[in-house]
């Protein structure tokens, strides 16, 4: 595997995501609580930016204990720790292990 440095810890708003791209792949990086997740940037039914989803917590009434992004464009759901759908087990994402190493955001290729 392969370390690369994605930005500082600062540059990810907590309860947010950023898109970034490493090695050509594009990448939504999450920070829920200061715990960061890695997923595929391209959502697998149309493509949609998932680095601008929603975070599943941030719905109102929804289990705030799912770390799971949304869409933006159709509002289909991944569980960012396995990329899988909520809805339909067989289809899903490929995650990245990322971690943070001081202050900079590290995922791992």
């Amino acid at each position: 595997m392969t370390r690369h440095v994605v930005g500082a810890v600062e540059e990810f708003e907590e309860g947010g995501g950023r898109a970034v791209e490493v090695d050509g792949l594009p990448i939504a990086i999450f920070n829920v609580e200061g715990e960061f997740h890695a997923i595929s940037n391209r959502c697998v039914h149309k493509g949609g930016p998932l680095g601008k989803g929603v975070l599943h917590s941030d719905l109102p009434s929804i289990d705030e204990d799912r770390n799971s992004v949304h869409c933006p464009w159709h509002f289909w759901e991944f569980d960012l720790e396995t990329g899988r759908s909520v809805v339909d087990d067989r289809v899903g994402l490929r995650t990245f292990d990322v971690s943070v190493d001081g202050d900079e955001v590290v995922v791992d290729l």
